[in-house]
């Protein structure tokens, strides 16, 4: 009997050894992902299947601004992985090697000279920062906020980085990479099958706020509601911990506010005709991001919503969620 019950034990123990070690596989198609990264956290992974949809926002959407049009008929011909939520501080430290704070101490002490379109100028003189600011600009620092004071090209390189990383492990299918969305492969896995102004439904705005809204993000209008940490802005608000609101039916969370989420693409015009998996213009002076944040109103939160930036701005409004996808960026 004990030879039995020493025999299970040393079976429960294999089964439970060999999970904790494949918490993660290689990517299967048609199936979420959880990413092991080096400290053994999870990256939680949803797979986007490929579809058609409309995008941008129709001229009768309250709110719509005239770069959200012409809406145009787009579809995305391949299947991709998506980040359930945006990267994480505490994610951002496991592949970087680097704390939150030491990032924005680096930051300050940048002395490397910007284009930011009209001039070059230092990171913290655009910014309107100060060498002292370290404590001044930072709300909290825990590992579940998602990773804010990011450049476009700080986002670029966590994905990378993990993608050298995974491939040194053989994780990686032919072809493909870790990197930020297209706009079209952000939206599209914003609305999820959804054509109204949010994923939820639509806006009806009063006084700065929107019911629809209280429900599946943090924004302008609820942000400072139950705020512990230190004030950014005019409110006492600042980025929330991710995954607290409702998702859509993806299983994507903070797809509206918390943190705008750079995209892969430059910033331009759309246009009318029908795409297959539509990208950026191929150079420009701004960088996309969309979702809307803590700090903006309700109709920055829209799915069509889209916002430009210099790609080496770092605010404490914006930060990025991954995509797995397989390498194909050609200009719309």
């Amino acid at each position: 009997m004990q030879r039995i019950l020493l025999s299970i034990i040393f079976i429960v123990c294999s089964i439970t050894c060999y999970a904790q070690n494949n918490v993660r596989s290689k990517p299967v198609k048609g199936a979420p992902l959880d990413l092991a990264l080096p400290d053994s956290s999870i990256l939680s992974m949803a797979w986007i299947p490929p579809g058609k949809f409309t995008m941008g926002s129709p001229g009768s959407e309250p709110g719509r601004k005239t770069d959200e049009g012409p809406q145009r008929k787009v579809t995305i011909t391949a299947g991709y992985w998506i980040g359930k939520t945006e990267v994480t501080i505490g994610q951002w430290k496991a592949v970087m090697g680097e704390s939150f704070r030491e990032h924005i101490i680096h930051m300050l002490n940048d002395e490397t000279m910007y284009d930011f379109g009209e001039q070059k100028q230092k990171l913290r003189e655009y910014m309107h920062f100060d060498l002292k600011d370290v404590d001044k600009i930072i709300a909290n620092e825990n590992d579940e906020l998602p990773m804010y004071f990011v450049s476009w090209q700080d986002a670029m390189a966590f994905c990378i980085k993990l993608t050298g990383q995974e491939k040194v492990k053989r994780h990686l299918p032919k072809d493909y990479e870790y990197s930020l969305p297209t706009e079209a492969q952000w939206e599209y896995a914003c609305r999820a099958g959804t054509t109204t102004a949010t994923y939820a439904g639509d806006l009806v705005i009063e006084d700065d706020k929107a019911a629809v809204l209280d429900n599946i993000g943090w924004y302008g209008g609820n942000s400072a509601v139950g705020y512990e940490g230190r004030k950014l802005g005019n409110a006492k608000a600042g980025p929330r911990n991710v995954g607290t609101k409702k998702p859509n039916v993806w299983g994507l969370y903070d797809m509206s506010g918390n943190i705008w989420e750079w995209c892969h693409d430059w910033y331009g015009p759309y246009s009318a005709e029908t795409k297959n998996d539509p990208v950026g213009m191929v150079s420009g002076t701004g960088k996309i991001n969309r979702g809307g944040s803590w700090g903006s109103g309700p109709n920055s939160e829209r799915s069509a919503a889209r916002a430009s930036n210099p790609p080496a701005e770092k605010s404490a409004y914006r930060g990025f969620r991954m995509v797995l996808c397989k390498v194909s960026r050609v200009s719309r």
